[in-house]
């Protein structure tokens, strides 16, 4: 992987000095955890795989034996693409022994997103399933193979079932079972350093084609390090992720975070309410981390029936706005939900404190976390006064090294001196410590030269009884540039909402009528990005196109 990037000599400098990065990698505190608790189960799944630290390290020892025998080795990249398996933990650990670059891929993707990501990332190896969700992943991928030479090896992983009948299978295709059962220990792993990169990460891409971000061992380490500082979190937690591992929160804090502790990752590929409550009980989670449409369905199932949560320390929620009545919810059921703030360029680095006040911990996203910086900027770049909007901008040991192959968009978005323009509008408290997002910067709508914050109606429309969940996009006008059209999702038994439903609740709350919605489409789902997001790229599409059909209000 020919990924070029550069660190700054003084911030090297001062975040050496001041202890958040070293001269460890990823695989050294791999190898720390197997020293410290080799006995202790290291990852489990929601089908009944299971592996101790000890026995986890084998199965990747031996799975980098064979990649290293296909001439896979220090910076190469390997692309993962599988679900919440315990498969992808051992593929993660070869790479790090291997010192390849790991390229977390969303089991969503298909072959123009694959093709894309695997070509840009120079992918030398894969892992796929041979089945998942009713599809056969394994197929699609030797047929990107064939288009692909510098791709030396396709490994499929057989975890619910075999090879597809009538499989053709050539030079490049193996058999994770068989690697496992055929292949001897690595007998010499690779020498990495905290400089080296240790993973590239595919943004959301709500707003178009994803960018691969760069992420040193450093920044990983110093990211989760500081996560797990802010929290008390420690080797005695147990971290249920229900989130996609191709996604950086799945990836830093489903599977990294509890190996870099010594703690237990219990990981689930398709996100269910019931079976995430399932293992919160039978698991005794300590630690949940999901966006607000998962938080949504738990507190729809517990409802139905009743869950004992008494091990659940946090559930931290990210990636998306939490209404008020969700807080309540949590509130009486004794759930402990946090906000936490970041991105995949700069991984979360606002997070609320466990002992904040209810103000601060349902009214803010939190404050900056060891080692991190924040400030509010202008469109100058300079800091506004507290409780004026502008850009959220942080700095710290955790942000990325730049965007793979795009040093262009990295100069927009990551400055000389380490600060990274995230592209969110928030504000700060009076003390300015404690930071609320606003909105996107690119998600504002000018009608009539007024600038309406997505956001804020957003949030408005979510205080609805009989809306579930919402977004709000721009649609084009000939007179005022734009107009506000709301998109929602209602909530099951509810009465169909029409557009004068929605005027009237707004009208009561005595909103400022430019910010009132004026098209209304009911969908029976928002399309969402596997972390949660709202695609609303999509929906902006879909505007226009019903627009250009004369219907524009369903």
């Amino acid at each position: 992987m020919h990924a070029q990037y550069q660190i700054s000599p003084e911030r090297r400098e001062l975040y050496r000095k001041e202890g958040f990065w070293g001269d460890a990698s990823l695989a050294d505190w791999w190898r720390h955890a197997v020293l410290a608790c080799p006995d202790r189960r290291a990852v489990r799944d929601n089908h009944g795989a299971a592996y101790t630290y000890r026995e986890l390290d084998d199965r990747a020892s031996r799975l980098a034996a064979w990649l290293r025998k296909k001439g896979i080795g220090r910076g190469d990249g390997v692309a993962i693409d599988l679900p919440g398996w315990c498969e992808f933990t051992a593929a993660y650990i070869a790479c790090l022994k291997l010192g390849a670059v790991t390229v977390p891929i969303l089991p969503s993707w298909r072959e123009a997103e694959l093709s894309w990501a695997l070509e840009k990332c120079e992918i030398r190896a894969v892992f796929t399933p041979t089945a998942f969700k009713k599809v056969k992943p394994v197929e699609m991928m030797a047929r990107l193979s064939k288009t692909l030479p510098q791709l030396a090896a396709v490994v499929a992983v057989d975890k619910l079932e075999g090879l597809p009948e009538g499989f053709e299978r050539d030079e490049k295709v193996a058999v994770l079972s068989e690697i496992i059962q055929k292949s001897e220990p690595l007998d010499e792993e690779a020498k990495t350093s905290g400089d080296d990169l240790a993973a590239v990460l595919f943004t959301s891409g709500t707003e178009g084609l994803p960018k691969g971000v760069m992420l040193t061992h450093n920044n990983i380490l110093a990211s989760e390090r500081a996560y797990a500082a802010r929290l008390g979190l420690s080797w005695l937690d147990s971290f249920l992720m229900p989130a996609p591992l191709g996604h950086a929160t799945g990836f830093l804090h489903g599977v990294t975070l509890p190996f870099i502790l010594g703690g237990e990752s219990v990981l689930l590929d398709i996100f269910k309410a019931d079976q995430c409550l399932d293992l919160i009980e039978s698991e005794r989670i300590t630690c949940v981390l999901g966006a607000t449409p998962f938080v949504y369905d738990i507190l729809a199932e517990i409802k139905k029936e009743p869950r004992d949560l008494s091990s659940l320390r946090f559930f931290l929620c990210g990636g998306t706005t939490i209404p008020p009545r969700i807080f309540s919810e949590c509130r009486t059921l004794g759930i402990r939900l946090f906000s936490v703030y970041g991105s995949t360029e700069s991984s979360p680095h606002s997070v609320v404190k466990p002992d904040d006040t209810r103000a601060h911990a349902e009214l803010t996203d939190g404050c900056a976390v060891p080692g991190v910086e924040i400030r509010v900027v202008d469109a100058e770049h300079h800091e506004v006064p507290a409780g004026d909007e502008g850009e959220e901008a942080s700095r710290g040991p955790n942000v990325f090294v730049g965007y793979l192959g795009e040093p262009e968009i990295t100069a927009r978005a990551l400055d000389a001196d380490g600060w990274y323009y995230s592209g969110d509008l928030c504000r700060t408290d009076d003390t300015g410590s404690y930071i609320k997002i606003t909105g996107r910067k690119k998600d504002i709508i000018v009608r009539g030269g007024e600038n309406i914050s997505s956001r804020e109606v957003e949030d408005i429309l979510m205080e609805h009884p009989s809306i579930r969940a919402a977004a709000v996009v721009a649609m084009p006008d000939d007179r005022l540039g734009e107009r506000t059209c709301a998109y929602v999702v209602e909530k099951q038994g509810a009465a169909k909402l029409a557009l004068r439903d929605i005027v009237a609740f707004f009208d009561a709350r005595r909103v400022a009528k430019y910010k009132f919605p004026e098209y209304l489409v009911v969908v029976p789902e928002l399309p969402r990005t596997a972390s949660g997001k709202v695609r609303k790229f999509e929906l902006k599409r879909d505007i226009i196109a019903r627009l250009n059909k004369g219907m524009a209000s369903d």
